[in-house]
């Protein structure tokens, strides 16, 4: 039975690295969910908000579920913006499927930025930490 035990969290981590992953995945779902409100706004305004309480997204959506510390924005460009958070363990996938379309959300451990471009709806060029 112990030998059970340890092989299956050999193969499906401990219990705490479950959670941290379960946690990376809100704050990837809530980061995705920002940039496709943001784009949204874009398309309206033909501008980019000048940060996330011009878009009205509800408070839980714009913040990390564990800390409550609001996730970063900021405009790059007149088209470019770059969303930021702290992960608690690496991704172990690359993407992410949304409405047909894999944005690439893969990220270390640690704080990490996405940057984002308004017309590809997804991040472009190479992720920045």
């Amino acid at each position: 039975m112990a030998a059970a035990v340890v092989a299956g969290m050999g193969v499906l981590g401990s219990p705490m690295h479950q959670r941290a992953l379960q946690l990376d995945s809100r704050r990837v779902t809530d980061l995705s969910l920002i940039s496709m409100q943001v784009n949204a706004y874009w398309s309206q305004h033909k501008s980019l908000p000048a940060d996330l309480d011009a878009i009205n997204l509800a408070h839980p959506m714009t913040s990390d579920p564990v800390t409550g510390t609001s996730f970063e924005y900021a405009a790059t460009g007149s088209e470019t913006y770059r969303l930021c958070a702290k992960f608690d363990a690496a991704s172990e996938s690359d993407g992410r499927s949304l409405g047909g379309n894999v944005l690439r959300w893969s990220h270390p451990a640690g704080r990490h930025c996405f940057d984002l471009g308004t017309k590809s709806g997804g991040p472009i060029g190479q992720p920045m930490s």
